[in-house]
């Protein structure tokens, strides 16, 4: 059994729908779906551990995990599955989920397109010099806006980034020249701000398409400004956040019809899932800034296994679970350094939901932003500005009028159950497993390409 995993950088499980998303919408009716899959952190370092490793980003000492050699403590799925004998290869354009961060353990080939030379020298040479701070930087930011578009002209690119459509055909040469199992992974990085759908998906959801230079503007004024965004521009920002969703749909259907004409999709695994969500504006922000919001950490999860019926399946699971649950579907055994478990003991009602899902997340901060969500929805949150609780089966804006820590003994619960995770992660970090210190230089170039830093 062949397995493919598609990660959807910043995809939010509520676009999974028939208006957004109407091929991935019909594809998740026809699978196993998980409703309650929440991401370990909110953000690509925060949550690839989880995905490719099975490991807590808190668990681990630095960004990344550690490289191949002399750890024994990590194992990533790619590594399982070729000592199994599956050919494997990794597509991605973003930093964080590269080779850099030793994302490419257990991959034969690894086409990273974040660093594929000098147009991404030459952008980050442009964002450096024009690093402003306050006021100063507005003055300037419509003439960045527009230097970075013509850059994006003048290097033949539409796109922040490489677009889902050429890495599906980057994958789909590879898997001709396969002839036994083979295992490949994709990251869509469309959905990731800034928003540029092309124009023909822009029209779906806006009046007229936006330039290059006006989605950007856009997108660096929710991120970095949200303050300033006015009402008429949040909707413009949601609409090109949905365009960009859109175009993710019609390419991982492009995808999925490519195997169907190799005689493969009933031969392959599928796992369709988001590394986080995305704000749009809800919390006053755009992006994925590092707290734990509901349109954060829901993720969709769909598992399509040619030997199994489609399903709902409404317990909690965790990206935590993603490697265990493609090893379990095709038949081969965990490692047993693992910190999930296969998402499909809960679909078969052999065991329960899991009864809590925990958010991490570091650079700098000290792990100090955290969170806990138990299964029935009540949900604490550690944030710079204080502690939140919510049941989010009851409130699901997690309105400030909806917080309701130090009110009810389900918070408390939820307090001491996230302490006890965080004095395992210290634990842990302390006495095992190093990745890229978090103050390396890279990480901080890292962060300015895909827009977290001005």
């Amino acid at each position: 059994m062949n397995v493919l995993l598609v990660t959807v950088d910043s995809l939010r499980a509520d676009r999974v729908n028939s208006r957004v998303m109407p091929a991935t919408r019909s594809f998740a009716d026809g699978a196993l779906e998980f409703t309650e899959c929440i991401a370990n952190g909110p953000s690509t370092p925060a949550s690839f551990p989880a995905i490719h490793a099975s490991r807590y980003f808190a668990s681990i000492e630095g960004l990344g995990i550690p490289p191949a050699e002399g750890d024994d403590d990590v194992r990533t799925l790619a590594e399982t599955l070729s000592e199994a004998g599956y050919a494997t290869a990794g597509y991605t354009d973003n930093h964080f989920a590269s080779g850099s961060y030793h994302y490419d353990r257990g991959f034969e080939t690894m086409y990273d397109a974040g660093g594929r030379a000098e147009a991404g020298r030459l952008k980050q040479f442009v964002q450096s010099n024009l690093e402003k701070d306050g006021a100063l930087f507005k003055t300037i930011e419509a003439a960045y806006n527009r230097a970075d578009a013509l850059l994006a002209g003048a290097t033949g690119t539409d796109s922040e980034y490489e677009r889902a459509a050429s890495l599906n055909d980057r994958a789909l040469e590879w898997i001709d020249e396969r002839s036994g199992e083979w295992f490949a992974w994709l990251h869509y990085m469309d959905v990731h701000h800034p928003y540029e759908a092309p124009d023909a998906y822009q029209r779906r959801f806006l009046d007229e398409p936006l330039s290059l230079a006006r989605c950007r503007e856009l997108s660096r004024k929710g991120t970095h400004h949200p303050e300033d965004v006015t009402d008429e521009e949040w909707d413009l920002i949601r609409g090109l956040y949905d365009a960009e969703c859109a175009y993710a749909d019609d390419q991982f259907e492009a995808l999925l019809g490519a195997l169907r004409e190799r005689d493969l999709l009933e031969e392959t695994v599928i796992l369709f899932t988001a590394d986080h969500g995305e704000l749009v504006g809800e919390h006053g922000h755009a992006g994925h800034p590092p707290e734990f919001w509901e349109s954060i950490v829901r993720v969709p999860f769909v598992l399509h296994h040619p030997d199994r019926d489609a399903a709902v399946v409404d317990g909690q699971i965790r990206l935590l679970d993603a490697a265990p649950t493609i090893a379990d579907a095709v038949g081969r055994a965990p490692f047993d350094g693992w910190q999930g478990a296969s998402a499909l003991a809960v679909a078969d009602g052999d065991v329960d939901a899991r009864e809590y899902a925990f958010g991490d997340v570091g650079r700098r901060v000290e792990y100090g932003r955290c969170c806990a969500r138990r299964a029935d929805g009540w949900k604490l949150l550690r944030h710079d500005d204080g502690e939140f609780c919510f049941d989010v089966t009851e409130s699901p804006a997690e309105e400030p009028a909806d917080d309701r820590s130090g009110d009810v003994p389900e918070c408390d619960e939820l307090s001491r159950a996230l302490d006890d995770h965080q004095e395992r992660m210290r634990r842990l970090r302390e006495g095992g497993s190093i990745g890229v210190a978090e103050d390396d230089r890279m990480v901080e170039e890292h962060l300015r390409d895909l827009g977290y830093m001005e």
